[in-house]
Formats: C-alpha cells, structure tokens, sequence
C-alpha cells in the first residue's frame, strides 16, 4: 500500500516559516517589524513547485512580476498572471508552480482576529473567508501590500499607528467583499460622543511626541481598534492616523515660528521618525518645508503664523 505524503503546514507565527516551500528566503519580512495578528513578506524566487501545503493564516498574495503562476486549491488547477491577487482561507490545500522566476508579495491574517472583528462589525458569528483565486484585480489590496512593503523598507518610519490603520481598513474591505457571508457592515452617522471625542483629542495632543498605538488611543474611548476607526473618521472625516500626523505637523509649525529648536529636534519632539519625515508631511501639508518657515519666521506676510 502506497504511502500517504504529507501535507506541509505553514505557520508564520514560527520562524523562517515560508522557507519549508520556497528555495529562497525573503527580501522583505515583517517577522522582526511587532507586528500584532499580520505577516508580510516579499519574495523573489526562481523556477520552483511548492508540492501541496495549508497555511494556519489566511493568505493574500499579489503577483508582482509578468510571470504565469499555476496553482491548484484543493486539487483543481488554477492560473494567474501579473496584477492578480488571490486569496487564500486558513486550512485550504494549495500547490504553486511556476517556470521562470517571480516576485510576489503577500500578508498573512491570523483567521482568530478576522473572526473577532467580523462578529464585532456585522454582529454574525457566520464569519468565513471565501477563497478567490483566478483574475481577481483588487487595487486596496494591491496598495495595501504595497504600502506594509514601503513601511518595512524604509525602517518603520510611519510606525505602528499606521500599520494599524492599514490592518484596520484591510480586514473591513475583507469582511465586505470576500467573506462567505457579507451582511451590511453597521454603521453610526453619530460618530463619537462629544464627550469621547474631546478625551481622545486630548490624549492624542499630550502624546504626539511618542509611537502611538491604535489600542491605546481607542481604549481611551473604551471602544475596540476596529469600532474606534470607523467612529472617530465619522466624526473627524478623517481617520486617526491622518488626524495624529496633521496635529504633528501644527505642532511642528508653532516650534518653528519660536525659533529656539533645530529642525531635526523638531521633528523628534513632534513625533517624527527624523527630519525627512517631517519634511514630507510638511511639505504634503502646508505647501512650504520646515526650512522656509524657519527661515521666513519674522516676515510680516508670513501666511503660516498661528493664532
């Protein structure tokens, strides 16, 4: 009687994990980025057959070179060409080939969190993530992807409120489009009570100068990270990230008008990663660099003096 193979179990809570499949390790990974419930990783590989696996994460991967990749999900053959996304629920037997070499990059979603939120969010305990495969264009994830790969590159520059932010609008856009079942995801057009609000404004102006997390500044509502994004940007039109990178930088132009601090200890004491950080958002912001303002302080027609 012929034996049985074994099926690889891919799990990357454990590392090196993706090495139990692929000849190469990554170019980029998340495995040293702390980061809570997600792993991301990009790949450059040659010629390569996986054999068959399961992953204990679900898996969103986006094929990132002009390279045909086959794939078979649970048995049937699947092909995918550059541009394609697919997705692939925790637990489901897969099988990759390709003949020439490839860049692809994906995430990896712990199936415990995309649970919690979905029975938070569309108050159903029916929450199942449906597998996508062929020719799925999807560009949120595609700039998602793109946008955890950038934030590993440059060293965490953004920092963990970003990426939070990322994983917040993520999994809802999962929930929303590829779970088994996708109910109306409730809404409230109050956004935040008054009084939550202001205790939120306040606790983000007194810590600006820190790398805030999304936990603590949605505990501070008594809310969870994924109930909070959703009310604080109806309240705000704007989510907490863009709101915390906007205070930044007023507060960065008020240390520059006195004139007593250089730039780059600006930056730090506004909670940047350093003065290129500050110079971009500055720039994005106000139309002028920190530079300008500085130099430009005790001009009378200098349009950024605050009240």
């Amino acid at each position: 009687m012929a034996q049985q193979q074994q099926i690889t179990i891919i799990d990357y809570r454990q590392a090196d994990a993706s090495n139990l499949i692929l000849p190469k390790s990554p170019i980029v990974s998340s495995k040293n980025a702390q980061w809570s419930d997600i792993h991301f990783e990009l790949q450059q590989q040659p010629t390569h057959d996986t054999t068959e696996h399961l992953h204990c994460l679900h898996i969103l991967t986006y094929i990132c070179s002009p390279t045909p990749l086959e794939q078979w999900i649970d048995g049937k053959l699947q092909q995918l060409v550059h541009g394609n996304t697919f997705i692939l629920p925790a637990g489901v037997l897969h099988r990759c080939q390709w003949l020439k070499d490839i860049e692809f990059m994906f995430v990896g979603i712990e199936p415990s969190l995309f649970n919690k939120v979905g029975q938070e969010l569309v108050k159903s305990d029916h929450i199942e993530l449906k597998p996508h495969f062929a020719t799925l264009q999807d560009p949120l994830i595609q700039g998602i992807l793109s946008a955890f790969k950038d934030e590993l590159v440059s060293g965490g520059i953004a920092g963990n409120l970003f990426i939070e932010q990322l994983k917040t609008t993520l999994i809802t856009h999962l929930l929303r489009k590829y779970s088994v079942f996708t109910p109306q995801i409730s809404t409230s057009s109050d956004g935040l009570p008054k009084y939550k609000l202001q205790k939120v404004i306040e606790y983000i102006n007194a810590h600006l100068q820190y790398n805030l997390r999304l936990a603590e500044i949605a505990a501070i509502a008594q809310l969870s990270e994924f109930y909070f994004c959703r009310l604080f940007k109806q309240s705000m039109n704007m989510s907490v990230h863009q709101y915390v990178i906007q205070q930044r930088v007023e507060r960065a132009k008020q240390l520059l008008l006195q004139g007593q601090m250089p730039i780059i200890d600006i930056a730090l004491a506004c909670g940047f990663a350093n003065q290129s950080h500050l110079n971009l958002h500055f720039k994005r912001l106000t139309g002028v660099t920190p530079k300008t303002v500085l130099e430009n302080r005790y001009k009378p027609d200098n349009t950024l003096h605050t009240t």
